[in-house]
């Protein structure tokens, strides 16, 4: 916050707090003091229209129909209430004043000091509900009119009552900044309490809850939690303090005892902070448990690590499951070495879908999603050749210069699903362009393949697809390509 006035030094901080502001404060008082000016100037209208006092009448009316407009609009248009608002508040002030002013010779002094004092608490919650600075642009208008208006009307004002106007209406800004800087202090606190609420669940990788004992209900409740899925449960703060066992109790009869023994022993905020085993759904766990007292009993059960066991286990189970992988990744290669050097002599189109299907499984699972530098005339020559027969030709028009970084194995199952579409006697032409970007003209192919493997391929790699009906083509502008 700045130093000497009140904005933020952040311009999204106050942007935020200002739209804050209009939706809990200033749109609010304006809808109030709207419904009940129009109200009273109704009725003050009917008064001077029955006493034949027109230019009064006219006056009041056109007030309460220019609050009554501004108010519609400001409720019909978001962006509008955000951004007026606020001059709709000092606005409606001084339409205030104006009643005043118009009304005021009709009363005796009783009546005038009860509506002086009635137009100064609407005057003040009007300035209070304005941003500071027409707030304070406000209430020095406002002085400036009464002394201009007492001076005109009155012989005998004394230089007392100068200086008392001027030493009220100073005090008064200092109360409207004190007012304000304190709203903004208490927005901020509420901001970094949120912001807190977002960033501990991203720093915090283990899993853990932050609760509150409610004493009038005598219920938990959560204020903050991170990776529900590892307590397996809808409620898990309750799963887990009634199912957790500390030797021969309970963990949550655990949190009573001990709060109970330290409420009344321990004079700081921190009752307790301890590390401890526990057991949950036949596993052993080690947590921290920390209990603060503020106006509140607010719990926090951090778990720091599993059963050894069970780790042991999971690492045993994906170094099989990694062993696996490779062993048959090695079999599918082995395998389609051998039918490619049968397909060589005898073709078969059964044989060769079975190649075709073998690749697709060893590629679909291949972890390796990282990019790679690929040569891709050679690469198309290989995906080619794996589909060719003797009733159909595919023809590749690339320069051996044309290189670009690209994930392989989805560029790979990417070319299967076009080249799938091939049919019997029919020639097909893939064209490599890489001047301004690398495109892809496909010759030949009748439509897209509607595949959802083809979706995400297409999705992942390609940035633009035109087809042109006439001429069969299909133009591929390649995302990751350089």
């Amino acid at each position: 916050m700045n130093k000497y006035g009140t904005r933020f030094k952040d311009r999204l901080l106050e942007k935020q707090y200002l739209i804050h502001k209009v939706k809990v404060i200033q749109f609010p008082v304006l809808t109030y003091l709207t419904i009940g000016g129009c109200i009273l100037l109704l009725a003050n209208t009917i008064v001077n229209l029955v006493d034949v006092n027109y230019t009064n009448a006219l006056i009041t009316g056109g007030v309460m129909t220019y609050l009554l407009f501004q108010y519609m609009v400001l409720r019909k248009y978001e962006a509008l209430k955000l951004s007026y608002c606020n001059l709709a508040l000092m606005m409606t002030n001084f339409a205030s004043l104006v009643f005043e002013i118009i009304i005021y010779p009709s009363y005796d002094y009783y009546d005038g000091y009860l509506l002086g004092s009635n137009q100064m608490l609407v005057h003040t919650i009007l300035m209070f509900a304005c941003n500071l600075e027409l707030g304070i642009f406000s209430n020095m208008v406002l002085t400036i009119v009464r002394v201009v208006i007492v001076v005109e009307d009155s012989d005998n004002l004394s230089a007392q009552q100068y200086f008392y106007s001027i030493i009220v209406t100073l005090s008064f800004m200092v109360i409207q900044y004190q007012i304000e800087k304190q709203y903004r202090q208490s927005f901020l606190l509420q901001f970094k309490d949120n912001s807190w609420e977002i960033l501990v669940p991203l720093l915090l990788k283990k899993p853990f809850f932050i609760f509150t004992f409610n004493r009038d209900t005598y219920m938990y409740e959560t204020i903050m939690s991170s990776q529900k899925e590892f307590f397996n449960s809808e409620k898990p703060l309750s799963t887990f303090l009634f199912k957790s066992r500390v030797k021969q109790q309970t963990l949550e009869q655990y949190l009573i005892k001990k709060t109970i023994t330290t409420e009344h022993k321990k004079q700081s905020s921190c009752l307790f902070n301890n590390q401890m085993d526990i057991e949950y759904q036949m596993k052993k766990l080690k947590v921290s448990i920390v209990c603060c007292k503020f106006e509140q009993l607010i719990y926090t059960i951090t778990i720091d690590s599993e059963d050894p066991l069970i780790n042991q286990t999971n690492i045993k189970l994906n170094q099989a499951l990694q062993n696996c992988r490779t062993l048959l990744n090695t079999q599918i290669l082995q395998i389609n070495k051998v039918l490619g050097v049968y397909l060589q002599d005898t073709f078969s189109p059964l044989l060769r879908d079975l190649r075709i299907s073998l690749y697709e499984v060893y590629y679909k699972q291949l972890s390796n999603q990282k990019l790679q530098l690929v040569k891709m005339k050679k690469l198309l020559l290989k995906c080619s050749k794996i589909f060719e027969n003797p009733t159909t030709k595919i023809k590749i028009d690339c320069c051996e210069q044309i290189r670009f970084v690209t994930i392989k194995p989805t560029l790979i199952l990417f070319l299967f699903e076009l080249f799938k579409l091939v049919e019997k006697n029919q020639q097909v032409q893939i064209c490599i362009n890489q001047k301004n970007t690398t495109t892809m003209f496909i010759y030949g192919l009748k439509q897209i393949p509607k595949t959802e493997q083809f979706k995400e391929c297409q999705q992942t790699l390609i940035d633009s697809t035109h087809f042109e009906t006439q001429c069969n083509i299909f133009l591929r502008k390649l995302r990751f390509f350089i």
